[in-house]
C-alpha cells in the first residue's frame, strides 16, 4: 500500500499490522517531507529560538541549544524520556503506532528527516518490532512511551523479531540497516504525537464492532431460550424511531433469528423485561459510541498532532495545541459507559433465565431432578464481571496535574482510558461466553429433540451443545468458560454464515 498520509481506513491498518500488507510511500508525501526538512534547516541556520528545534521543552524552553550540539540534545531527548514502565505493549500494538507514527511524519508538518520514514516502512515489512514499554503517557503526547521507537531508530534497545528478542544492533547488521542520527526537530518528531494511543483505539475499534456482534447472536439465542417476544423486530417499530444503532443490531438479531420459531408463533407473553426487550436499542447505543468514536478518530489520523508544526505554505515553524485528546477521551469514555449498559443487560437476562417464573423451566436451568445445583453460582461470576466493568468506565478525562514545571498543567488520561476499554472487552468476552452458555443450556431443556431455531442461532447453539452437552453439576464450569470465551474472541461472526 502507498501510503499517502491521508488513506489509512480501519481495514488497511489492521492488514498491514498482521503484515498481510507491506507499506511504501508516495511521491507526494517524500516530497512533502523534503519541503519541510529545508524550511527546519533554514530556520536553525537563522537561529531564531524555536521551540523544540534549538530549545529545551517543556519548562525547559528557555534554554537554548547551540548548533554545535543539536545532534546530542536530541539524543538526549530520546534517552531522558524513555520513561515508560511494564507492561510492553504487544507487537500489533506497536507495529500500529509505528504506522500510525510514520502515517503522521509524512504528511510534511513534522520537519524530520526522510530517512526516518524510510527506517519505518522497512520495521515494518521486515516484520521488525521495537520492544515498548506500554505507560508512561498522561494523553498530551505518547512521549515517554514512543521515545522506545526513536530508540530502536537509532540502532539502540531491544528488537522482536519471528519470536526472538535480540539487541537492536543485532537485527541493524542482521539487514544492513543504517541506523538515524537524530538531528534538528528529529527528536521530537518521533516522539510529540499520540500514535500509541491511536494505535490502541484502531485495534480496538475492529475487536469491538465484532465483540458487540456476538452479543447480538447471543441475545437472539436468549430470547429463543425465553421462549420471548419478537414485537421489538418488527420494521414498525424501527421506523418510529430512526436510530442508526438500533437498527443495525435489529437487523443482526432478525438475520439471526432467520426461520425460528419464535417467528413463526404467536407471542407467550405480551411483554418481556426490559433487557430482552430493550436489547437491541442498548446494543444499538453501542454501535453509535463505536461510530462516534471512529469518526473522531479517522478525523485525527488525517490531521497532524505534531507540535511544533511546519507551514509549508508560510515556511513558519508554529506552535500548536494539536497533541490535545479531549474528543478522544470523551469519546471512547462514551463507549465505555455504553459497554457497561450492555454489559448490565447481559447478566440480567442470564438471570431471567435462571427463574422458572419467566422460562417455565426448571429453576437455575438444573439438568434434571438429580441435579442440585445447576448454574445457580455462576450468577456470581457473571455479576462480578459486571462489577469489574462498571468500575472500569469511571471517568478519568477530567483527572489532571500541574506537570513539566507547571508547563503542562492539564491531561486527559487517554492512555489509561483505553487501558480501561480493553480491560471492559476482555472481561466481555468471559460475560458473551457465559449468556451463550445458559441460553445454550435453556434451549437443550426447552427442546428434548429438533430445536426450531434461527440459521445462525442453531449453528451457534449445536456447536456448544455438541462441545459441552447439557451441563450438570460435575462439569468444570470454568474451563467451559475459559475455553468458549477464547473461541469467541478468536472468531468472527461472519465465519458462521
Amino acid at each position: 500500500m502507498k501510503l499517502t498520509g491521508y488513506n489509512l481506513s480501519l481495514e488497511s491498518i489492521a492488514s498491514i499490522v498482521s503484515g498481510q500488507e507491506k507499506v511504501s510511500l508516495a511521491s507526494k508525501a517524500r516530497q512533502r517531507m523534503e519541503e519541510s526538512r529545508a524550511i527546519v534547516l533554514d530556520a536553525l541556520d537563522r537561529e531564531e529560538a524555536i521551540y523544540g528545534l534549538n530549545t529545551g521543552v517543556g519548562r525547559n524552553k528557555d534554554l537554548r541549544i547551540p548548533k554545535e550540539e543539536i545532534e546530542s540534545y536530541n539524543q538526549q531527548l530520546i534517552y531522558a524520556h524513555c520513561v515508560g514502565i511494564e507492561p510492553e505493549l504487544s507487537t500489533e500494538e506497536v507495529r500500529a503506532t509505528m504506522l500510525l507514527r510514520l502515517n503522521g511524519l509524512i504528511k510534511g508538518y513534522a520537519g524530520c528527516q526522510p530517512a526516518i520514514a524510510d527506517l519505518l516502512v522497512q520495521f515494518l515489512n521486515l516484520q521488525i518490532t521495537p520492544v515498548v514499554n506500554g505507560k508512561g503517557s498522561v494523553g498530551e503526547g505518547d512521549i515517554g512511551i514512543l521515545s522506545y521507537i526513536g530508540l530502536a531508530l537509532m540502532g539502540e534497545g531491544w528488537i522482536d523479531y519471528q519470536g526472538n528478542r535480540y539487541p537492536a544492533a543485532e537485527i541493524f547488521e542482521k539487514f544492513s540497516l543504517t541506523p538515524i542520527r537524530f538531528q534538528v526537530k528529529d527528536g521530537l518528531s518521533v516522539i510529540s504525537s499520540n500514535a500509541v494511543s491511536h494505535a490502541k483505539i484502531s485495534l480496538l475499534l475492529i475487536k469491538l464492532h465484532q465483540l458487540v456482534k456476538w452479543f447480538d447472536l447471543a441475545y437472539a439465542l436468549s430470547l429463543e431460550a425465553l421462549n420471548g417476544n419478537i414485537t421489538p423486530l418488527d420494521d414498525g417499530v424501527l421506523a418510529s424511531k430512526h436510530l442508526a444503532g438500533q437498527s443495525i443490531s435489529t437487523q443482526h438479531v432478525k438475520f439471526f433469528l432467520k426461520g425460528s420459531y419464535l417467528t413463526k408463533k404467536k407471542s407467550r407473553t405480551v411483554q418481556d423485561p426490559l433487557s430482552f426487550r430493550n436489547a437491541t436499542f442498548i446494543h444499538g447505543a453501542v454501535y453509535d459510541t463505536l461510530a462516534f468514536l471512529e469518526k473522531t478518530l479517522m478525523a485525527e489520523l488525517d490531521a497532524s498532532d505534531d507540535n511544533p508544526i511546519v507551514d509549508r505554505k508560510t515556511k513558519r515553524i508554529l506552535s500548536t495545541p494539536n497533541f490535545e485528546t479531549i474528543h478522544l477521551s470523551l469519546a471512547a469514555e462514551m463507549v465505555n459507559v455504553s459497554l457497561s449498559h450492555l454489559s448490565h443487560a447481559s447478566v440480567q437476562r442470564m438471570l431471567k433465565l435462571s427463574n422458572p417464573d419467566f422460562t417455565n423451566l426448571s429453576r437455575f436451568l438444573r439438568a434434571d431432578d438429580r441435579q442440585y445445583f445447576g448454574l445457580q453460582a455462576l450468577q456470581k461470576t457473571a455479576a462480578t464481571l459486571d462489577v469489574e466493568i462498571h468500575h472500569a468506565c469511571h471517568t478519568l478525562s477530567n483527572v489532571s496535574y500541574p506537570l513539566a514545571g507547571d508547563m503542562e498543567d492539564r491531561q486527559t488520561n487517554l492512555p489509561l482510558i483505553i487501558q480501561h476499554t480493553d480491560k471492559i472487552v476482555r472481561r466481555l468476552y468471559q460475560l458473551l461466553a457465559i449468556e451463550i452458555l445458559y441460553a445454550a443450556q435453556a434451549l437443550s431443556l426447552r427442546f428434548s429433540d429438533k430445536r426450531p431455531l434461527g440459521h445462525l442461532t442453531e449453528k451457534l447453539s449445536h456447536s456448544v451443545h455438541q462441545e459441552y452437552g447439557i451441563l450438570q453439576d460435575n462439569h468444570q464450569l470454568y474451563t467451559i468458560i475459559n475455553r468458549l470465551s477464547q473461541r469467541l474472541c478468536q472468531e468472527r461472526v461472519d465465519d458462521l454464515f
